[in-house]
């Protein structure tokens, strides 16, 4: 009989979440024989989420508790366990991103001839350009084996540094430094409906939504002609599933370190035709009298769009997360067997889907 402590192990980080989620009831759902054998650990918060999880997928996974990312020595410990972790949580908290690394190092170290792999999630934000505020060009469009991406990141962070770049390029180094391989996902616009137990939706495109609702009609940042590229939440899921079963099976296919940011784009967009297609959406369901959409300065947009949803935010954050160009060319994804299935009608069905949960969402807080 094989001896259990020597099975592949899983660690996911964010199972609560949107991407977590999906990413979760995709490894579950494999037929790889190397998937269905590997126990799946998930990092959370919360005991009523934990038992949520057990309850429903019983002992194919491990919730672990700990109190947040800021809860060091337990993701540490955690991460020190497992031979594969992939992390879906905030993109812009260095230090449990370091905490991770170094119980992977920990785990290389305690069991010789290992080679743990950490996945990170990040976003096509980081190599977006700031057409809006400044005289530069609109951008280029990156392709992640043809271009120095890393190279690019840290020429840009600089001039000008911006969370989610700065934790991902730590991660990159950090992984050199420990001597553990390190896979960024730099994920563009996700849409569609998760697969996941609790969050369901993404954040930008519900973005648009709620501020479209707040303003009464439909706004976009500058003229929006600056173009992003978007991937459904369950093709995304998909690519997780090829990257950890790649890194459990020695992971030799997986590129790391400085190229190891890859891509993982479907379709491609304008801002101006989100704003149009929430628009439609709102109309089409009752919420705006009019399709018109509103175009608004960097200022205005960024309080906007900072009151509706997204809490809090500076000009750098929505510019590049909402406004800029990041055109990405997934050549590293494809040439390791992805094949995304959903196309532009899942991509138009979506902006419905959207509407119809920021409106359940308001309902439930009896806005």
């Amino acid at each position: 009989m094989a001896d259990p402590s020597n099975q592949p192990r899983i660690l996911l980080t964010g199972a609560s979440g949107f991407i977590g989620g999906s990413v979760l009831t995709q490894l579950l759902n494999s037929t790889s024989p190397s998937i269905q054998s590997a126990p799946i650990t998930c990092l959370m918060r919360g005991a009523d989420r934990a038992a949520k999880l057990i309850a429903t997928y019983g002992d194919r996974v491990i919730p672990v508790l700990y109190s947040d990312l800021d809860d060091l020595e337990t993701t540490t410990a955690v991460a020190a366990q497992h031979d594969v972790v992939i992390s879906t949580t905030v993109g812009y908290h260095t230090p449990s991103t370091r905490a991770i690394q170094e119980g992977l190092a920990q785990r290389k170290r305690t069991h010789p001839g290992s080679e743990p792999w950490f996945i990170h999630t990040s976003g096509t934000s980081n190599v977006g350009s700031r057409s809006v505020s400044s005289a530069s060009p609109e951008g280029g469009t990156f392709d992640d084996v043809a271009d120095d991406v890393y190279g690019f990141e840290v020429a840009q962070n600089t001039k000008e540094p911006y969370a989610q770049r700065t934790t991902e390029l730590a991660v990159v180094d950090a992984g050199l430094e420990l001597d553990v391989r390190t896979l960024v996902v730099m994920a563009p616009t996700i849409y569609g409906v998760g697969s996941g137990l609790f969050r369901k939706h993404s954040i930008q495109i519900p973005a648009f939504v709620a501020t479209a609702l707040d303003h009464g009609r439909a706004v976009v940042i500058s003229d929006g002609r600056a173009e992003w590229d978007h991937v459904h939440v369950q093709d995304l899921a998909a690519l997780y599933e090829i990257l950890a079963l790649k890194a459990l099976d020695a992971g030799d296919a997986l590129p790391w370190g400085k190229k190891g940011i890859i891509f993982a784009s479907v379709g491609r967009h304008s801002w101006g035709e989100i704003a149009q297609g929430v628009a439609r959406a709102c109309h089409d369901l009752g919420v705006l009298p009019d399709l018109p959409v509103d175009n608004l300065s960097l200022a205005d947009g960024t309080r906007l769009f900072a009151k509706s949803y997204l809490g809090e935010a500076d000009e750098l954050l929505v510019e590049l997360g909402l406004a800029s160009s990041g055109r990405t060319i997934p050549t590293v994804a494809r040439g390791l067997g992805w094949k995304p299935l959903r196309g532009k009608e899942d991509w138009e069905r979506g902006f419905r889907d959207d509407v119809e949960a920021v409106l359940e969402e308001r309902r439930e807080k009896g806005h």
